[in-house]
């Protein structure tokens, strides 16, 4: 069967004319779809420069922390010299079968020279019972600091034969490094 060229020309415009339409249609959908994309670029570039400019700020806040953390290092490690050194104190009296009555110590301070850095506690021990155990007590200290050095000791002996009391100035002596 053969068609006219009046059919030919129709059925020609009608395929063009379906091109057209899927040609329109697929265009529609990449101008909607381009249109996402952008909107959703815009997004991203203000959450980016929304995000570049909350980075200094946190890592501001990081240094300060560190920097914090680091000093905080270096008091706990003071404070666990001071508590290892008022526990091994207890441990003294413990043994010496004294009671503590009172523990004062100073900040630590800074000492040494060519042989090494070291820390310098400053304590005062107030504690009570017999004159023995006080004096027990004492050589406990010396052997457990054999580093430190005892200062002054002050023994209040009980007339009425309660207990006696006694105060120690001593300084201990922590190797901190090199």
């Amino acid at each position: 069967m053969k068609l006219g060229k009046t059919a030919q020309w129709i059925l020609t415009l009608g395929i063009l004319v379906a091109l057209l339409v899927g040609v329109v249609t697929v265009y529609g959908r990449q101008r909607a779809a381009q249109s996402n994309l952008n909107s959703e670029l815009t997004r991203v570039n203000q959450d980016f420069a929304k995000y570049t400019a909350q980075k200094g700020d946190l890592q501001g806040r990081l240094n300060k922390a560190q920097s914090d953390l680091s000093n905080l290092k270096k008091d706990f490690r003071q404070s666990t010299q001071s508590v290892e050194i008022t526990g091994a104190i207890f441990e003294a009296a413990d043994k010496s079968n004294v009671d503590i009555t009172r523990i004062t110590s100073s900040s630590p301070a800074k000492g040494g020279g060519g042989a090494g850095v070291y820390d310098v506690f400053t304590l005062t021990i107030e504690a009570k019972g017999g004159v023995v155990a006080l004096l027990k007590f004492c050589g406990k200290l010396s052997e457990t600091f054999p580093d430190s050095v005892i200062g002054t000791v002050r023994i209040g002996v009980s007339e009425a034969g309660g207990e006696s009391t006694i105060s120690v100035a001593l300084t201990v002596y922590c190797y901190a490094g090199s």
